[in-house]
C-alpha cells in the first residue's frame, strides 16, 4: 500500500475514534454523526481496498492514488457540509419562530398582569 493510503487510513481510523468519543461524551447527537462515520468508513475501505481504489480510480480517469484519494475525501465532506449547512438553516428558522413565540407570550402576559391589577385596584 503507498504511504499516502497508510496516512489517508492513519486519518480515516482517528477520525472514527474521535466520533465515537464524542458520541460517548455526548457532544454530538447519534444522527448527526451517522453522517461523519459514513464519510470516515468509505474513506477507510477505499484506503485499504486495492479494487474499490481501482475502481474509483477508473471512474474518475486518474491513475494517481493520492489524486482520488483527495477528490474522494474532498467530495464526501462537502456533501457533509452541505448537509449540515441544511441542519443549521433549519434550527435558525425554528430559533426565530420560539423567539417570535415567547415574545407574545411575554406580551400577553404582561397584559393579563394590567388587566389583573386593573381589577384588584377596583376592589
Amino acid at each position: 500500500m503507498e504511504r499516502v493510503r497508510v496516512v489517508a487510513a492513519v486519518f480515516s481510523l482517528l477520525l472514527v475514534a474521535q466520533i465515537v468519543r464524542s458520541v460517548r461524551r455526548e457532544h454530538i447527537r447519534v444522527e448527526y454523526s451517522m453522517a461523519w462515520l459514513g464519510a470516515a468508513a468509505l474513506l477507510l475501505l477505499l484506503c485499504i481496498s486495492d479494487t474499490a481504489m481501482g475502481a474509483v480510480e477508473r471512474l474518475i480517469g486518474v491513475g494517481d492514488a493520492a489524486v482520488v484519494l483527495m477528490a474522494v475525501a474532498g467530495l464526501l465532506f462537502l456533501f457533509t457540509f452541505f448537509r449540515y449547512s441544511i441542519v443549521v438553516s433549519s434550527l435558525k428558522d425554528h430559533n426565530i419562530q420560539l423567539a417570535q413565540k415567547v415574545g407574545l407570550l411575554e406580551w400577553e402576559i404582561e397584559r393579563l398582569k394590567k388587566l389583573l391589577g386593573g381589577e384588584k385596584d377596583a376592589k
